[in-house]
């Protein structure tokens, strides 16, 4: 198949890309680098095409690319991460993340792929009264970039029903592993700790600790994406839950990397407890997570210290 990967040289992105091309696919990448890295590349880069471009009407849509033509999937993990960022600079982080969402709708209308994969963020679920978090559950998002994803969302859904377009939209529940390595000040807490590991410095929580996350391995992520290809789909438009299934207090999470551990005052946008359920992904993609959190530490500390060593 030919697929398109936007975000491609990003941590997910990258390891979603080395899987495909293990499978032969025929993958081009579109990224402009600003969050990934052609490091995260180097198992593939020989064998994708690149094109470092931003997802923007001038360069993308008014002279589509012709290497984009026949391509039969895109999955689209373009975007910039980071609550943090998000309130930083909502205007910049709703360009990339709503209008190019757009873009990228509106090139896989014009090329009609077979399917569309937006890759959501379980933060659109927000603050909810039940755990764990299902699909059906009204959106409560609580901050700048859970709305930014749930815009995409909603326009994916009305791209669906207004172009008779076939799409998939992935909550993904804290996704972790090899090659999380943030550039800049905004960064996912195992990253935050492993370089406070490495200066030797206390890992950071914010407020007690006791708030819950679903930690997810990228392979297992990887993994349910590219069932989603495969998938026989009832409707044209689905929303699914990749998650652990489980949740872990931060608190927990501290403990398995064992270090000493400094309590900040807790943060007002963040949601205090995560948990996916996971049975839509079970039953429609035949798909379940296999790595279990204390496994899935032990390959990023192992990673990162190799990691560490060699560059």
């Amino acid at each position: 198949m030919k697929i398109l990967v936007t975000g491609g040289a990003g941590f997910i992105g990258s390891h979603l890309v080395d899987a495909l091309v293990k499978q032969n696919h025929n993958v081009i990448i579109i990224d402009n680098f600003s969050t990934g890295s052609i490091k995260n590349l180097e198992k593939s880069k020989t064998k994708v095409k690149i094109l470092n471009l931003s997802l923007s009407i001038e360069k993308v849509l008014k002279r589509i690319p012709k290497i984009l033509k026949d391509t039969d999937y895109i999955f689209h993990l373009a975007a910039l991460p980071r609550i943090e960022r998000s309130i930083d600079d909502p205007i910049g982080t709703h360009q990339a993340n709503v209008e190019g969402t757009i873009v990228a709708l509106e090139l896989a209308r014009q090329l009609k792929i077979k399917r569309f994969f937006f890759i959501s963020s379980s933060s659109v679920y927000g603050i909810q009264k039940r755990l764990p978090l299902f699909e059906s559950l009204q959106p409560n998002p609580q901050n700048p970039y859970a709305y930014q994803k749930l815009m995409g969302e909603y326009y994916s859904k009305i791209y669906s029903q207004t172009y008779n377009l076939e799409i998939i939209i992935f909550r993904l529940f804290n996704v972790y592993g090899p090659r999380m390595f943030s550039k800049g000040s905004y960064k996912l807490v195992f990253t935050k700790w492993l370089e406070q590991i490495k200066n030797k410095q206390p890992l950071t929580i914010y407020g007690k600790g006791d708030q819950t996350r679903d930690f997810t391995y990228i392979t297992d992520v990887v993994r349910g994406l590219i069932l989603g290809m495969t998938t026989k789909l009832r409707r044209p438009f689905e929303i699914l839950n990749l998650g652990g299934g489980q949740q872990k207090s931060i608190r927990e999470m501290a403990k398995l990397f064992k270090s000493n551990v400094q309590f900040l005052p807790p943060r007002p946008y963040e949601e205090k407890f995560k948990k996916a359920d996971i049975n839509k992904a079970k039953k429609l993609l035949k798909w379940r997570p296999i790595t279990s959190i204390d496994e899935g530490i032990k390959k990023l500390l192992n990673y990162h210290t190799i990691y560490s060593t060699t560059r």
